[in-house]
């Protein structure tokens, strides 16, 4: 009886999104590979909206707001390289690797336009919710270890804007409406990242020279001993 009414559960929890529940057909090794199992969670707990995507029909791979669509994802790849090579590797390669991936997802999105839901498509999903969920958390990190009140008001200008443009691409979830939003997205998250990862390089910088200039004052009060042969001259 516990298990029939946990999956009566289950069934009105996914209720509201069922149509985009993944073909069982479609979860399997052959399509997920090692991921099958975090695939299968994700439908399941989203009702099958976490691994649904928009069709973009009519843009394609070659179609003008397409290619211009495939474009905003250099901004993750300026930022990370940007970032890296002023010594934040760990954000700027992650930056980087996100937007690799977020290319990869949204060229599936749009060569499969106009079709059936494509396995594949919701592979690179899933691929880019791992690279960009880890881009995003090492940002929130750092923001956290700089502090909420000491972060640029332009980086939490930009924050507020992506999230607010992300959350319209996924009210308006198809074609040229999409495409204009999650634009926006990639370019402000891209921007948000960068300057986060900006203000750490300055914040560190500045607590190195702070430590540096606290021990050289600390060692000039420490007593010194007298080279040998030396004579104290009053």
């Amino acid at each position: 009886s516990s298990s029939s009414s946990s999956s009566q559960k289950d069934v009105a929890v996914a209720k509201p999104f069922q149509k985009y529940m993944i073909k069982e057909q479609d979860l399997s090794v052959e399509a997920f590979g090692p991921l099958l199992p975090l695939a299968e969670r994700v439908d399941e707990w989203t009702g099958g909206w976490g691994l649904f995507y928009a069709d973009l029909h009519p843009e394609t791979t070659t179609s003008f707001a397409g290619v211009a669509f495939l474009l905003t994802n250099l901004a993750y790849a300026v930022a990370g390289f940007v970032l890296t090579l002023q010594g934040e590797i760990l954000l700027g390669t992650m930056t980087e690797c996100a937007g690799a991936v977020s290319f990869w997802y949204h060229y599936s999105q749009l060569k499969y336009s106009g079709q059936e839901k494509n396995v594949q498509v919701r592979l690179a999903l899933l691929t880019d919710y791992i690279f960009a969920g880890s881009a995003l958390i090492t940002g929130a990190i750092y923001a956290l270890m700089i502090g909420p009140l000491a972060l640029p008001f332009n980086a939490l200008l930009s924050a507020v804007g992506a999230i607010f443009c992300l959350t319209l691409s996924w009210t308006w979830e198809f074609g040229l409406p999409y495409i204009i939003w999650h634009s926006m997205w990639h370019i402000l998250s891209a921007l948000t990242g960068y300057l986060i990862g900006q203000a750490r390089i300055d914040g560190t910088t500045t607590s190195d020279v702070l430590m540096i200039n606290t021990v050289s004052q600390l060692f000039l009060l420490l007593p010194h001993p007298l080279p040998t042969g030396a004579e104290l001259t009053i």
